[in-house]
């Protein structure tokens, strides 16, 4: 079919998206030379006497309606073309450059939770300011969700649902995307603006999880799960998960009305919360593979209490105990403590006296060593001989961050990295115990802009060596890993 020239008084530029209302065109207003998104609003099906007329009345209504809606998250209508006899009636709206959630899952693309509670917050405040004009969107889906190129979330096609959805459709035709509908829009019962939200959930749980809450083969077997079903808590599919998600979807998700939340911006909230929890948890590095030395903040935290330096390492409580004022622990404890350090001490001095100089530093280095930023860890054991090896390399794309490497829920890499032509690409190479292991890495930038974890499931033969290509960043903003290559270490 030949792209028209022009519609109404717009220049027609180029085809950008067809859906079942009609096509959308990227095209140009030469009174003020703005690009804009140009709808033309036609049924794929033939109206009967007297519907078309009906349906142009309540189409004007409703897009003055939703035209008068101001909000940075919703796609804003400049003007609505009356139809003519040179073609269909059509809409004016604000044209986005960007991908829309369809398409990024559709592709396996996933969002980092905290871009995920990002979006959420600001859909929901776009929904709220709606709901409060009066106007309930009734077909919140990814298709109809926007993500710029600088990652804001834009949501489309106010005003149209509620058309489409008003009575014209023919009986048996079943109008929007049953997955993200609500029970109440199925049954045929009124809607408010919670049932936004529940739709609004679905793709939560989609971003979450990779799956939606409610398939099926047949528009009835999907109606069926909406209506009777509870979808399996999302913490089920991904482990990563914690409860308080489960919880919150539960609620998102019910299948009463009245046991949502009142608001769009109550779940978001609560999703903050959720979201600043896992994050501040996943702060909490535990012990690595080969020790069990204190993390840096353990040390730290220690010497916030005013220990004294050798003895906080040793007995945090015990400095506490003695610092403290009014403590009942008399001169013989602090004498006692005062020799114990010097126990602990000995090992490194007897290394400084002029028989031991220029040997090796000893294993008990680490307790005497200053307490100033990160201790170093004490000599790791030789790999077992059937060993495999996981090889990791990562090209920073950010200026400085940190990348945290686990295995099976430990740390086995934990440090700072900044990017420079001279340093390249960050290299690593672990030891690993034969078998199947979780690997989990995880990037944040120093300026916090980025935070994503991702993880993979692998199987690791006898002295078999594993490449794992990290990358992070770029649209959508992830961490993404990728095995390459499989061979036998060297002998």
């Amino acid at each position: 079919m030949a792209l028209p020239k022009t519609i109404g008084r717009y220049e027609v530029l180029a085809e950008v998206g067809r859906g079942s209302m009609g096509v959308v065109y990227k095209a140009r207003d030469p009174r003020i030379g703005r690009i804009v998104a140009l709808k033309t609003i036609a049924f794929s099906f033939p109206l009967g006497p007297g519907e078309e007329e009906e349906f142009l009345r309540r189409f004007y209504h409703e897009a003055q309606v939703a035209g008068r809606l101001n909000h940075p998250n919703i796609v804003t209508i400049y003007d609505v073309g009356e139809k003519g006899a040179e073609g269909d009636a059509y809409i004016a709206m604000e044209f986005v450059e960007g991908t829309n959630l369809q398409e990024l899952l559709a592709g396996g693309g996933r969002l980092p939770l905290a871009q995920v509670a990002d979006i959420m917050d600001k859909l929901s405040q776009a929904l709220d300011s709606a709901h409060d004009a009066g106007v309930v969107h009734r077909d919140i889906k990814p298709a109809n969700i926007l993500l710029t190129e600088s990652g804001q979330p834009k949501i489309l096609d106010f005003g149209i649902a509620r058309l489409a959805a008003g009575g014209l459709t023919r009986p048996g035709r079943f109008f929007g995307t049953p997955n993200y509908m609500s029970p109440e829009q199925v049954t045929g019962v009124e809607v408010d603006g919670r049932t936004d939200q529940f739709s609004l959930a679905v793709i939560l749980y989609q971003l979450l999880t990779g799956e939606k809450p409610f398939a099926g083969e047949s528009v009835t077997a999907i109606s069926y799960q909406v209506v009777n079903v509870d979808p399996p808590p999302p913490s089920k599919l991904n482990p990563s998960l914690r409860a308080p998600f489960d919880r919150i979807l539960r609620k998102a998700l019910a299948k009463n009305v009245s046991d949502r939340y009142p608001r769009c911006q109550d779940f978001a909230a609560d999703l903050k919360t959720a979201v600043t929890e896992w994050m501040s948890a996943a702060e909490k590095t535990p012990p690595t593979l080969v020790s069990g030395a204190p993390r840096p903040e353990q040390i730290a935290g220690a010497g916030a209490h005013g220990g004294v330096r050798g003895i906080t390492f040793l007995a945090p409580r015990w400095s506490e105990l003695l610092m403290k004022t009014g403590a009942r622990f008399g001169l013989g404890w602090v004498a006692f403590l005062i020799c114990l350090a010097l126990l602990a001490a000995a090992p490194f001095l007897m290394s400084r006296s002029p028989a031991r100089r220029g040997a090796a530093a000893p294993p008990f280095a680490v307790l005497t060593a200053p307490f100033e930023g990160t201790a170093p860890r004490p000599p790791e054991p030789p790999p077992p001989a059937d060993a495999a090896r996981l090889k990791l390399s990562f090209a920073p794309r950010f200026d400085a961050g940190r990348i945290v490497v686990r295995l099976d829920g430990r740390a086995a890499i934990d440090e700072p990295f900044k990017r420079s032509a001279r340093a390249g690409t960050w290299t690593r190479s672990l030891p690993v115990v034969p078998g199947r292991h979780r690997i989990e890495v995880r990037v944040a930038s120093a300026d916090r802009s980025f935070d994503d974890v991702e993880g993979i499931e692998v199987e690791f033969r006898t002295r078999e060596v594993k490449d794992l290509k990290v990358s992070a960043g770029g649209l959508p903003k992830r961490v993404r890993l990728r095995l390459e290559g499989a061979g036998d270490a060297p002998k």
